[in-house]
């Protein structure tokens, strides 16, 4: 792109500057009576219409009047809903009089969409997170730094970018150091710029930590962990100014952080303060004046907030109003019980609804019943007959003809308190099944068949009251015991279905061998081999030093391998301590699967240990054997000799 850019007008953002502070008026004598009188009125207009003398009342409205009018409003709580599907909505009274309708769902949504929270949500390795920043800067931020620290391993570098064209400048300094051995890596990255171009500039630090270790997981994975702070800060003829400070920190699937933010768009401003996590708590610091604790008292956790809810574990204390919605119901003035009041006239639901809403201290006439609770009883007498209603949560009842359940405690109705005289019971059809002068109906007792209708029913007590026999003959008590046979291992089966038994517990329990389907639930097996072994250290092979098997079960969980012994390298020559190397490794033999490996140095003339241990998540059903090889690392014209060696498997089904 070339030649000179169209000169095009800059848009303009309004700034509030504060409020004017206008000269006064002063008086002026022409000599003229009658323009001097037409100046002492043009005056006096001005200076009441501005508020500088006469009533208060009279002054004229000005935009700033306008502004701070709807800012006092929206501090009541949250923007007027106006609209149907604003979401629900909690009445308030203004003060002075009338009331407003507040959307509570109206702070939630303004919370979500915030830049703030949008950002705060995401991720560490979601590329989007870097949106707002230019492609240059973007493209640096984006580099894997764990992938960097494994290819560098140990560095300390330093890149500075500039750019300095007709349309654009931009600076860019990059520090990063990084370490790393084996599959474990870890790095430092701090990246600062600042960019400037025609309708916008923006600066930044990003601050970038990373650790990453290699096969983390079972499935062969890298478990990472990060931490990542921005500060960043914005001016933008479109976007408006905004500046932004966010701290985030991610374990594996775990994310947590906060960030405050303050903008202004069309010369409106807002901020805000958001934290993202599972649990967020304000914990007294002298819950630790005698030391670390993981179980402070609750005086000392006084708040705190999960996904299952807002916990206060101390006093609150309030000055001012509380509201409460659960369920559609508010309850405006706070907690309270129930009232019992009395007026004159026939009844009405409206005016019963209003007479409760007066003697609670409110103006005007209430909208809606969220201010009545259950329990609420009004009485109307009208030309001397008296109607006494109660409010039952949706509506005006009888109290003497409904009894709301709320109105009894549970177990505080004793059965000598209960006169039973033309009680009945009835089924679900209304149907009466038993009641006073109502026979039981023997066909409404289930199972018990013919015997429910026999006066008289012995078992076992003498064979002419006793008509239930097995097999023939008559059963009496005895036969209960003697008739049975006793279980063994012949006859379980015709007592107890295979696999009938899913669930058992057993305090305790003497078992011989105990086994899943032929393969013991817990195999182990020991070779040791006592001497010592020689190998040569010119040797370029490996060389078994230890095998061991073990018999496992169709599905096991795993083997774990333990192998461990001690190595000495002859003097390499002059009878000094020189270093030198060699390598060991776990194979199943199977197939040849490399289940662990490692190098290790070694002192000359000195006896150093020798361990390694190793996870086979795929046994196989039946017989698996395991090997342990062997072979010095850097050749030499000693001699390597190993000491004692043990191999030890350890298997198991969970």
């Amino acid at each position: 792109m070339s030649g000179k850019p169209k000169n095009t007008k800059a848009l303009r953002v309004s700034k509030d500057t504060g409020a004017a502070s206008l000269p006064g008026l002063p008086s002026v004598a022409t000599g003229n009576a009658s323009l001097d009188a037409w100046l002492r009125a043009a005056t006096e207009h001005l200076e009441v219409r501005g508020g500088a003398r006469g009533n208060d009342a009279e002054r004229a409205l000005t935009q700033r009047d306008l502004k701070e009018l709807k800012a006092a409003a929206d501090a009541l709580g949250g923007v007027a809903s106006q609209e149907a599907d604003a979401g629900q909505t909690v009445p308030i009274v203004l003060p002075g009089g009338g009331s407003a309708s507040i959307a509570i769902d109206a702070f939630e949504k303004a919370i979500k969409d915030t830049k703030l929270y949008k950002n705060l949500m995401m991720r560490l390795d979601d590329p989007r997170r870097f949106d707002d920043l230019r492609g240059e800067v973007r493209e640096e931020l984006l580099r894997d730094l764990a992938k960097e620290a494994a290819s560098r391993g140990s560095a300390i570098t330093s890149v500075e970018k500039l750019i300095q064209e007709a349309y654009l400048s931009l600076v860019m300094r990059i520090n990063t150091v990084t370490s790393a051995v084996g599959d474990a890596a870890s790095g430092v990255r701090q990246t600062a710029f600042a960019t400037s171009e025609n309708g916008r500039a923006q600066a930044g630090i990003i601050n970038q930590l990373s650790a990453s270790l290699g096969n983390y997981y079972q499935d062969g994975t890298p478990g990472r962990a990060d931490l990542e702070q921005q500060m960043t800060v914005t001016a933008d003829r479109m976007e408006g100014l905004r500046a932004q400070y966010t701290l985030k920190v991610m374990a594996g699937g775990a994310l947590a952080g906060y960030g405050i933010a303050a903008e202004e768009v069309n010369g409106q401003p807002s901020s805000a303060f958001i934290i993202g996590a599972n649990k967020f708590a304000i914990v007294d610091p002298d819950t630790y004046s005698a030391g670390l604790t993981n179980t402070p008292d609750a005086a000392h956790l006084p708040f705190g907030v999960d996904t299952y809810g807002i916990y206060l574990n101390n006093n609150v204390y309030i000055k001012g109003s509380v509201r409460i919605d659960t369920s559609g119901k508010t309850l405006i003035q706070g907690l309270r019980g129930s009232v019992d009041l009395y007026r004159t006239g026939s009844w009405s639901d409206t005016s019963a609804r209003n007479l409760v809403w007066t003697a609670l201290g409110n103006p005007g006439t209430p909208t809606n019943n969220n201010h009545l609770v259950i329990g609420d009883t009004v009485t109307a007498t009208s030309a001397g007959l008296s109607v006494v209603r109660a409010w039952m949560g949706s509506s005006w009842q009888n109290p003497g003809m409904v009894l709301n359940g709320d109105f009894l405690i549970n177990g505080s109705v004793a059965a000598e308190k209960i006169d039973t005289r033309g009680l009945t019971i009835k089924d679900n059809n209304g149907n009466v099944i038993f009641g006073a002068g109502v026979g039981l109906n023997v066909s409404q007792i289930n199972g018990l068949g013919t015997l429910a209708t026999q006066n008289q029913v012995n078992i076992g007590w003498d064979t002419q009251y006793s008509n239930v026999m097995i097999d023939g003959e008559l059963i009496r008590t005895s036969d209960l015991v003697s008739r049975l046979s006793r279980i063994n291992s012949g006859n379980i089966s015709t007592f107890i279905d295979g696999l009938a038994i899913t669930t058992a517990y057993i305090g305790n329990a003497a078992i011989e061998t105990l086994k899943v389907k032929g393969g013991d639930i817990t195999s182990m097996h020991v070779m040791q081999y006592p001497g010592q072994l020689q190998v040569a250290g010119n040797s370029t092979g490996w060389t078994q030093i230890a095998s061991v098997g073990i018999n496992m079960a169709a599905g096991s969980s795993g083997v774990v391998l333990m192998f461990d012994s001690a190595t000495h390298i002859a003097d390499l020559g002059g009878g000094t301590a020189s270093y030198t190397a060699n390598e060991i490794r776990i194979l199943r033999v199977r197939d040849g699967a490399l289940l662990a490996y490692t190098n290790r140095h070694n002192i000359n003339l000195l006896w150093m240990d020798m361990k390694l241990s190793a996870f086979d998540a795929s046994p196989v059903g039946g017989y698996n054997e395991y090997i342990v090889q062997f072979k010095p690392l850097t050749s030499t014209g000693g001699t390597w000799t190993l000491g004692n060696r043990a191999l030890i498997a350890v298997g198991g089904k969970r």
